[in-house]
């Protein structure tokens, strides 16, 4: 068998790990290659689908460290394609319905990085609230700012709102609450009767009610036709003048541009971003100029446990279904290949 890893240069990933992942491949008899493709040294760059299809004829599995296009288009002149292996839990770039449809397998890392998002969310509220990354920026530059800028408000008094609970989202929960004895509320329509249980102190609420009420949001959901573009104009009209919102999930959940108009227009107050919708940011977009907020290059992911859970992830997954027939099914983006005839078993 062959497998194909079409982004290597997305830079998530490094040489060594993929290394890693080509011996457990070869265990498995599955010859692992490195697509070529043109990129630019200065930005990370996705091949596109016809570099794609070119590259990848006669594989069964192709390896995506980020976010390439595997469309429709993509499968459908890669009929020998059994797997679809992503290093991370998005999947937005992969037409799932098409690859079910087909009759590929998606595979993704749910939950890999979930305390390192939860972390990340932490260390952004805090450094707005505390205004640690302006202070830092301004001494730096030779100013002494003291007591200064914006003042900050006490975390224990403040309704944290998480937009998605999952497991990211729980993380975040417990050192707040748990923590700081912070009130928290969540807006998630398809979080379990179990899980509600679970969480007594949450108070599950609507959009509408989690927007108004909320004095931090935290995105904590995936990218779909419903989640993108969520958070947009109308919305940051109707949340807190001094209101934040963090986003370390999907950057198209917000639009760019109008978060940047309400921001510039005081229609809320700071935003934490470890993903925006245009990456790299370009360098003239004018979310750099603003000092109330954070901007990281989407490594919430990052981290000693993330990257070790990653990788042996994907060093087990499809070497196992090769190996054994077994797929795990928690691991399966595409749910409706469950139900398919694939010749592996879900368990």
């Amino acid at each position: 068998m062959k497998a194909i890893v079409v982004d290597k240069d997305y830079g998530s990933v490094t040489s060594e790990e993929l290394a890693r992942v080509a011996a457990a491949y070869a265990a498995a008899g599955i010859e692992v290659q490195l697509l070529e493709y043109q990129v630019s040294a200065a930005q990370q760059k996705e091949p596109t689908e016809d570099e794609i299809i070119a590259g990848c004829q006669g594989a069964q599995i192709i390896l995506a460290t980020g976010n390439p296009p595997i469309t429709r288009a993509v499968m459908e002149a890669l009929p020998e394609l059994k797997f679809v292996q992503r290093f991370g839990a998005g999947v937005n770039s992969i037409d799932l319905e098409a690859a079910a449809e087909l009759g590929v397998i998606v595979l993704n890392l749910p939950g890999f990085c979930a305390k390192e998002l939860a972390d990340v969310a932490t260390a952004m509220i805090m450094s707005l609230i505390r205004n640690t990354s302006y202070y830092d920026r301004e001494v730096r530059k030779g100013n002494w700012p003291k007591c200064q800028y914006l003042l900050p408000p006490d975390v224990r008094e403040l309704t944290l709102g998480l937009y998605g609970f999952g497991l990211a989202g729980r993380h975040l929960h417990d050192i707040f609450h748990n923590g700081f004895g912070t009130k928290v509320i969540s807006c998630d329509p398809y979080v379990s009767d179990m899980v509600r249980a679970q969480y007594p102190d949450v108070e599950f609420v609507s959009f509408d009610e989690l927007i108004t009420h909320s004095d931090i949001i935290s995105i904590h959901v995936v990218l779909t036709p419903e989640t993108t573009h969520v958070f947009n104009r109308d919305v940051f009209k109707r949340m807190k003048n001094t209101a934040m919102i963090i986003n370390t999930s999907r950057g198209p959940v917000i639009d760019n541009d109008d978060l940047t108009w309400a921001l510039q227009t005081g229609e809320i107050l700071y935003a934490g971003l470890d993903t925006v919708e245009r990456e790299p940011l370009p360098e003239n977009d004018p979310l750099k100029a603003l000092d109330n907020v954070i901007i990281n290059p989407h490594c919430g992911s990052y981290g000693v446990g993330s990257k070790k859970t990653q990788i042996q992830m994907v060093c087990d997954l499809v070497p196992a279904a090769v190996t054994t027939g077994k797929v795990p099914a928690r691991c399966v983006a595409d749910r409706a290949v469950l139900a398919k005839k694939t010749g592996y078993e879900f368990v």
